[in-house]
């Protein structure tokens, strides 16, 4: 296994289960490749607002208490839910979509991640 990846939402209830997670794969020795924090606010389609339904900033407090990389956060988008539903790949349909923009970061940082990993290993 090269490692995980731990969900979590801004939320103070879920940074104990967070807490949990990181102990635990320390414990095996697993890798953390980092955090991605699910439900960070919404984006309104329309006029581009930012609301914080489940507060914020809890995913990169986990973060910085665990020393463990914030990956990032992703906001609610209903086209998520929607766009799986139909079988189409969310961020090829909404290209624009601040959510789109935070999946393709965390991409890029788990990619960086594993790159990181193979060079150390050979």
């Amino acid at each position: 296994m090269d490692g995980v990846i731990i969900v979590t939402m801004p939320s103070e209830v879920s940074q104990g289960v967070v807490k949990k997670a990181v102990t635990f794969a320390k414990q095996i020795g697993v890798p953390i490749i980092g955090i991605v924090e699910n439900m960070s606010g919404f984006v309104c389609p329309d006029c581009g607002a930012k609301v914080n339904i489940f507060k914020t900033g809890g995913g990169k407090k986990i973060a910085e208490d665990l020393s463990v990389p914030l990956l990032g956060s992703i906001p609610i988008d209903p086209n998520i839910c929607n766009d799986s539903d139909n079988g189409l790949a969310f961020i090829v349909e909404n290209k624009t979509s601040p959510a789109t923009k935070a999946f393709t970061e965390i991409v890029k940082k788990i990619d960086q991640f594993l790159e990181n990993t193979t060079a150390r290993d050979n």
